[in-house]
């Protein structure tokens, strides 16, 4: 049990090291992509420049790499450290985990990205209610040894809020979603008794996917590629008995926001751009007659929400002083539009803001989170009849909740 806090404090060091070396990663293909697009209309020239550009983005990953295989040995030579210490009463536990006479530990999950939630009540064929009210999706984080990792879902039953509480991951049934793999954080979103399913791809032209369950997640189906691509997660949300799916278009399209619109998550149609630039993905909810769309600037990291009442036009434009360099998150829940975000600073906490018409604000104390480190990270929002659900990676996977 001596070695358990040495091997935990290591595992969160290449954590977060492993997190730094894949946002130098996609941060790296994200600025190849958009310098290529700013070269001269020269084609020759053009060419020359996206070789060039390339190449620099190959040794930047190279470095990145290079750093995480030193901060692993380093991290891995602590715990080396620990077993020499405590070897006089560590060494027989060692040895029983080595001949399996022990169990071993359950690792958290981890994503470097928000993770995605979702209610929905759907029955199954029978007529009967589920006993898994609750999705939770997320992007796992990247294994360099096992190659790209897929969607992963967790489940939990969580219908009795007593008062607030505070779980970690491991706790929860894992499922995965196929051997699908995604380039950002997923979205989730219930509609007509299905679960749908939003994600960028992980192919050269990152084209958003979209697939959908009819019990509860068990099972995937009816996988759609769009005509559409982002570097960033899409948004889901339902209005006006329609499903609606928002994304940024990539740097060398203006990082634009796009939505669109279907009836059955199959045939999407619609699709309309808004006025508005955005750094990091979009968020959807909807509030009594409107649909409320949020983002952060594309210069400022400031948040901006807009409404729309038809789904196609938006107007009303804020923006608030609040900034954030990850995707923010909508909800609502009874009266209220829920807002949370990460704070744009060293620290990264998660704030929470709620409104009754999208135009004026007021903070809410976040006292369904733990402290500080916990309370760090990217957020994600849901509500069920019980409460008000939130979740967020840091990049350890968790999830809370209150009435």
């Amino acid at each position: 049990m001596a070695l358990l806090p040495c091997r935990a404090y290591a595992g969160r060091k290449i954590e977060r090291c492993a997190e730094k070396r894949d946002d130098r990663y996609w941060k790296s293909d994200e600025w190849a992509d958009n310098r290529h697009y700013k070269c001269p209309g020269w084609q020759p020239g053009k060419s020359v420049c996206f070789a060039l550009f390339w190449i620099v983005s190959y040794f930047s990953k190279a470095c990145s790499w290079s750093v995480h295989k030193v901060c692993v040995t380093w991290q891995y030579t602590k715990i080396l450290r620990c077993f020499l210490y405590v070897s006089s009463y560590a060494v027989p536990r060692l040895f029983g985990k080595i001949l399996m006479f022990d169990a071993p530990a359950v690792q958290s999950p981890t994503s470097p990205f928000a993770p995605a939630i979702a209610y929905g009540r759907y029955r199954n064929a029978e007529g009967d209610e589920t006993e898994r009210p609750i999705i939770m999706c997320w992007t796992e984080t990247e294994d360099p040894l096992m190659g790209p990792s897929g969607l992963r879902l967790r489940f939990e039953q969580l219908r009795h809020y007593s008062s607030p509480f505070h779980t970690v991951l491991p706790q929860f049934t894992t499922k995965s979603v196929d051997a699908e793999v995604s380039h950002r954080g997923p979205s989730l979103t219930f509609f007509n008794n299905i679960f749908y399913l939003a994600w960028t791809g992980k192919d050269s032209e990152h084209r958003l996917h979209v697939m959908q369950s009819i019990d509860g997640g068990d099972t995937w189906r009816n996988k759609v590629t769009l005509n559409a691509s982002s570097l960033s997660g899409p948004a889901l949300g339902v209005f006006n008995s329609r499903i609606y799916l928002a994304w940024k278009t990539k740097p060398r399209q203006g990082s634009y926001l796009n939505i669109m619109s279907s009836v059955d998550g199959i045939a999407w149609e619609n699709e309309t751009r808004i006025v508005g630039r955005a750094e990091s993905g979009p968020a959807l909810a909807s509030l009594g007659p409107l649909l409320f769309i949020a983002w952060n600037g594309k210069d400022d990291y400031r948040i901006n929400i807009m409404l729309s009442q038809d789904g196609l036009s938006f107007e009303n434009r804020i923006t608030l002083q609040e900034t954030t360099d990850a995707n923010p998150a909508l909800c609502t829940y009874g009266r209220h539009l829920y807002l949370a975000w990460r704070e744009k600073s060293r620290e990264g906490l998660i704030r929470l803001m709620r409104s009754t018409d999208g135009n004026h604000w007021e903070t809410v104390p976040v006292r369904l989170l733990p402290d500080k480190p916990l309370n760090t990270g990217r957020p994600a929002l849901a509500s069920c009849p019980e409460g008000l659900i939130i979740g967020w990676a840091n990049p350890t996977l968790h999830i809370a909740g209150r009435k």
